[in-house]
């Protein structure tokens, strides 16, 4: 089972376009959103702590299986797809 955490910031600039691919991806594998993946915004300080420990210290920030993927970046459909399938 995958576990995918999305971070983002209440005034990052490129935090819709990773919320906008991550729900598209979710919904083309069937993912269900509290289980399989979910959104957490980095402004809750015990959210920044828990990005904290994924050395994630910039939005948007991805987390597959516990491993911090992307920080910063905006992943395309495609590039999130081979993250999440390897």
């Amino acid at each position: 089972m995958v576990k995918l955490i999305l971070y983002t910031g209440t005034n990052c600039p490129k935090c819709p376009a990773a919320h906008e691919i991550v729900e598209e991806v979710a919904n083309e594998l069937g993912l269900v959103y509290d289980r399989d993946y979910v959104v957490k915004n980095i402004d809750e300080e015990e959210v920044m702590i828990e990005a904290l420990q994924y050395q994630i210290a910039s939005t948007p920030a991805i987390v597959i299986n516990d491993e911090a993927v992307f920080i910063a970046e905006v992943p395309t459909k495609e590039e999130l797809l081979d993250k999440l399938k390897n």
